[in-house]
């Protein structure tokens, strides 16, 4: 614990002069800081405000569209490098001429910051998108991963070389590599393998003096600190090298669904129970959502989807299921085999005979199309839901507001509970039954009030409160909430409000995120809503 007489700084202000005056000594700034070779590339490199394609780079890349608003703060400069010396200039002229940085490998980022902001600050985003290189070793079972390429790419490009390696990824193809490891990554693989922060042997980062570093150069506390640390806070990661992992050529799947008159709820209940049961190369999830049980659209039901994923062929999954979970009543019709890649498509809603789609960045399964904006929360569960907390449940998800909410929930377990909470930032480890995660989608083209949709999540996470984690109650920072820490007392320190996020997302190791914050970015350059803050003594 750090001593509590320490003066803490959370929002250190670079000079800031005039937009107009920024935004031109910026750009030539950049401009004379690139190569001679580069310098007729600027405008491919560099959008303005008054770029023509300056809403199409912003919007391209943002996967809710809660914030492509008339009212969104935007960056006054978006920055797309090719090459790692644009970044280095990047940073350089954005601390020269008083600028905030933001980066952006990917857009799932669920609330936003890596391209919007919540203060007047004008500010710049490093889009990555175009750092986007792969470089497989099979023969050493290892990858060279650019931030900006996506899972999908990884799982494309490994399929390519290998049937029986992997990466423990996201199950959304289009989630970016650099924000994913950045929060941890939990994925189908990690009751086997951990989780995605847990298998980065090596990684290339820009510092805020605009070094190149490895692992070796950087140090093991600043390695440490950017497998699960958050994105944002330490620099900007340019690519990960990390361990592949092995799998069979053939895993089985299955998914079915129970309504409410189906049993869902008992089957919940009982699901709870013998999660650790599973084996480890095992992936069981629930998700939840409703549906209309008339054509008229009258009454609607709670339904639950049970989806596994495990690494093995059927035969030997059938008399497992038999054992652990009878009363599903899976019949041999229910399970598919397939290999892993093919999975990824088939868990991920995506059409199982184009594996290409993987390579999609643009890609969206129907039910995202049709409701772009969304808020988002999350939960860890330590002790078995009782039914009738459930039926607290299915009464929120049965209002009118509800209709496009879902919860998901990933079973932990498996070697998740042999590894330290202390290993990599990321500390949701040993205890936790399952993580829930629960998400409203709305359309803002429907001109309806976002705020009901938002209220009615903040309302359902209140009701969960008698039922999670305690002291703290935790969250993943992977699906960042902004609600956490905003209406703490007024009379809390800058450091107060931040160690209520803090503590929910990193537990204890949020301590260390902080000493190393100060050590390697004690003016908090690399910053946002919930960044990692420095302190000074």
């Amino acid at each position: 614990m750090f001593p509590v007489f320490l003066i803490f700084v959370f929002s250190f202000s670079w000079p800031i002069t005039s937009s107009a005056n920024t935004h031109q000594d910026f750009l030539r700034c950049l401009s004379s800081s690139l190569n001679s070779n580069d310098s007729a590339s600027i405008s491919r490199l560099v959008y303005t405000q008054r770029s023509s394609n300056y809403s199409s780079v912003l919007e391209s890349r943002i996967h809710n569209s809660r914030f492509i608003t008339p009212t969104s703060t935007r960056p006054l400069v978006i920055v797309t490098p090719l090459h790692v010396s644009h970044v280095q200039s990047t940073i350089r002229c954005s601390k020269k001429h008083g600028l905030q940085l933001r980066t952006r490998s990917g857009g799932h980022d669920f609330e936003g910051v890596s391209y919007v902001s919540e203060s007047e600050a004008p500010f710049v985003v490093v889009d990555l998108a175009n750092l986007r290189s792969i470089d497989i070793d099979v023969e050493n079972e290892v990858a060279w991963v650019q931030s900006g390429a996506i899972m999908g790419e990884l799982y494309y490009a490994v399929a390519q070389k290998s049937r029986t390696l992997a990466f423990p990824g996201a199950l959304c193809h289009g989630v970016a590599f650099g924000g994913f490891i950045s929060s941890g990554g939990y994925g189908l693989l990690f009751r086997k393998y951990g989780i995605a922060a847990d298998n980065v042997v090596d990684a290339e980062l820009i510092d805020v003096k605009g070094r190149i570093l490895n692992r070796k150069s950087m140090g093991e506390d600043l390695f440490w600190a950017i497998r699960g640390g958050g994105g944002g806070s330490f620099g900007i990661v340019l690519s990960w090298k990390v361990k592949l992992v092995r799998v069979p050529e053939i895993v089985t799947v299955f998914s079915t669904s129970r309504t409410l008159e189906q049993n869902a709820t008992q089957l919940l209940h009982r699901w709870q129970y013998i999660t650790s049961q599973f084996p480890d190369g095992m992936f069981p999830s629930i998700t939840i959502t409703t549906t209309n049980t008339t054509v008229d659209n009258r009454n609607r039901t709670v339904v639950a989807s049970f989806n596994t994923m495990f690494l093995g062929r059927a035969n030997e999954l059938i008399p497992l299921m038999q054992n652990i979970f009878p009363e599903l009543g899976l019949t041999v019709q229910d399970y598919s085999e397939m290999s892993f890649v093919e999975s990824i498509l088939v868990l991920g809603q995506l059409p199982p005979e184009n594996l290409e789609i993987l390579l999609n960045r643009s890609y969206r399964i129907s039910y995202l199309v049709a409701t772009p904006s969304f808020k988002a929360k999350s939960d860890y569960i330590k002790k078995p839901i009782p039914e009738i907390g459930f039926q607290g449940i299915w009464s929120q998800l049965l209002e009118p507001e509800a209709r496009t909410a879902t919860l998901n929930l990933a079973a932990y377990g498996g070697i998740m509970d042999e590894i330290p909470e202390s290993a990599v930032p990321y500390p949701h480890r040993n205890g936790n039954i399952y993580e829930i995660s629960y998400t409203i989608r709305w359309r803002e083209e429907d001109n309806v009030d976002s705020e009901i949709y938002i209220s009615w999540m903040r309302k359902l996470y209140d009701y969960m409160t008698p039922f999670v984690s305690k002291s703290p109650r935790e969250a993943y920072v992977g699906y960042r909430d902004l609600d956490i820490g905003r209406n703490e007392d007024d009379g809390q320190t800058s450091y107060g409000r931040a160690s209520v996020w803090g503590r929910k997302y990193y537990k204890n190791n949020f301590d260390r995120l902080v000493k190393i914050k100060t050590m390697i970015d004690p003016h908090n350059f690399f910053r946002h809503e919930q960044s990692i803050p420095p302190y000074f003594g």
